[in-house]
């Protein structure tokens, strides 16, 4: 008679090679994402201080009331979604 032979100790060695190699991803793209995010929001941050710097050089009261409205608007929306992202990066 053949014998089968036992295969579950390589088995369960691959498996946790691959679970830990799945952490490790996990990780990196955590990370990888909380900085791309945080370069974002500092792109957004310096276009909307153009913006801003922009309307106001005109000269036009209501060009830089409409450009710091919009600014502010944008960056007290978008900090609620760069904050509720980097905490959900960070877990």
């Amino acid at each position: 008679m053949t014998s089968i032979p036992d295969f579950s100790p390589d088995l369960e060695a691959a498996a946790k090679r691959v679970e830990e190699l799945s952490e490790q991803v996990a990780a990196q793209a955590k990370e990888n994402g909380l900085v791309w995010l945080e370069g974002y929001e500092k792109v957004l941050q310096n276009l909307l201080d153009l913006e801003v710097e922009a309307a106001k050089k005109t000269g036009v009261d209501w060009a830089s009331t409409l450009a710091t409205a919009h600014a502010n608007f944008v960056r007290e929306t978008s900090e609620v979604f760069f904050q509720t992202l980097s905490a959900q990066l960070k877990s």
